[in-house]
């Protein structure tokens, strides 16, 4: 029998990261799986690390949250070997897309159980994205966060950033151009999504996927703080076109661009700025996804049920 060899990549730095990574190679060593552990001192030096073993590998296990996936993705689509997802991040929305488990055994288990799988990959000027790209409110959020609200409040950590965003952040005119249409938005937020969550669980449409070859835009409205925790529970399931205060956009190029420049918010990092091409890569990537995914979402089922 063939053993699995595989690359693992966990920032040994990190909170709780050298037990996580003892844990996992202790876990795939019991699924028979040889382990190459990388290292890196920082988060920038993972896509070399990839480069430097990918021809050695069968597959590239990444341990973290969106960000250290987000830096990877670039490394992965060019070595075209399949990533599989140990989710131990704070808002895991890329796992959770794709029904990663987030029991370190279990989704250690899906590293050799898991089916390769094709998803898209979304790109922002020289940026990619996973999750989604977004301009105003995420922005102001992102600059909000800290490691302090991560660790003690996870996701709510997030939800306390974007509420006291709501209160400085500043509508603004958008120009989006799009298969031959021009629409000019005022918005708070304009989110362009790959995949379907982002923010620690908030959906970016109802019918979001990461495999369906398109991306989605939402702008939503300037309207008061009270009016936009009404709207929570149906931003967090993912607006439809029937939802008041947000406009719905699909396509698989946007190009967008605003008054000033604006920061970029992809995947929880700042990278780019307005103006700004949004473009979709079609199966740009493969991943070890659960067998659940496939019969949930597969043969072109809507991600709407989730």
């Amino acid at each position: 029998m063939i053993r699995l060899r595989a690359l693992l990549l966990i920032n040994r730095e990190s909170r709780q990261g050298e037990a996580n990574a003892q844990n996992a190679v202790e876990h795939l060593a019991a699924r028979d799986v040889d382990v190459v552990e990388g290292r890196f001192d920082d988060p920038d030096d993972v896509p070399a690390e990839i480069h430097r073993y990918a021809d050695d590998v069968d597959v590239v296990v990444l341990g973290g949250g969106d960000g250290t996936l987000n830096l990877a993705s670039k490394a992965m689509m060019e070595c075209g070997k399949p990533m599989a997802v140990l989710p131990l991040g704070t808002a895991n929305d890329f796992a959770r897309t794709l029904l990663i488990p987030t029991d370190l055994a279990a989704a250690c288990d899906n590293v050799v159980d898991g089916v390769d799988h094709g998803i898209d990959l979304g790109q922002c000027n020289d940026v990619y994205f996973l999750n989604v790209a977004s301009i105003g409110l995420a922005v102001r959020a992102c600059e909000y966060r800290s490691d302090a609200a991560k660790k003690w409040f996870g996701s709510l950590g997030y939800a306390s950033n974007v509420f006291s965003a709501v209160r400085d952040t500043e509508p603004f005119i958008a120009e989006v151009r799009f298969d031959g249409r021009r629409e000019r938005l005022k918005s708070l937020q304009i989110a362009v999504g790959n995949g379907r969550y982002f923010g620690g669980g908030m959906a970016v449409s109802s019918d979001a996927a990461l495999d369906d070859g398109r991306l989605d835009l939402y702008s939503l409205e300037p309207q008061p703080l009270s009016s936009l925790i009404a709207m929570l529970p149906g931003l967090m399931r993912g607006p439809n076109k029937a939802m008041q205060g947000v406009q719905l956009f699909e396509g698989t190029e946007f190009e967008i661009r605003t008054e000033q420049p604006m920061d970029i918010n992809t995947d929880g990092e700042l990278l780019t700025a307005t103006p700004a091409t949004f473009r979709v890569l079609p199966r740009a990537l493969t991943v070890k996804v659960p067998q659940t995914y496939l019969d949930r979402y597969g043969s072109g089922k809507s991600a709407s049920a989730a």
